[in-house]
């Protein structure tokens, strides 16, 4: 998600947006995370080419979080947030997101 879509979003609403796959990814990441994408996928029985790019999804909604990113071969280790974890980084990002852009002061040039 953009910093701006969380200016509009609720809780709620977000918690909506989990559904079929994303819901199985974010359950296979609870129940047996953490792990790299390879290793959960294998756990929670879901094919790597569905699961993969809905945990994308999922750390951009704030649901999952990359851990550690120095495993071999390049692949992070991820986890799912707790249900706290996860409302106060929304709460966090909305908050940023509704936050008024400092703007610099302007000076007047002088003759």
């Amino acid at each position: 998600m953009k910093p701006i879509d969380y200016r509009d979003e609720t809780w709620e609403s977000l918690q909506e947006r989990l559904h079929a796959d994303l819901l199985r990814a974010l359950n296979g990441w609870r129940n047996h995370g953490p792990g790299t994408t390879r290793e959960v996928a294998q756990r929670s029985g879901m094919d790597l080419l569905t699961f993969r790019p809905r945990t994308t999804d999922l750390c951009h909604l704030g649901l999952v979080s990359l851990v550690d990113d120095s495993t071999p071969a390049r692949e992070g280790r991820y986890r799912a947030l707790a249900d706290d974890e996860a409302r106060d980084l929304f709460a966090e990002r909305q908050r940023a997101a509704r936050a008024p852009l400092c703007q610099p002061e302007l000076k007047l040039a002088t003759a």
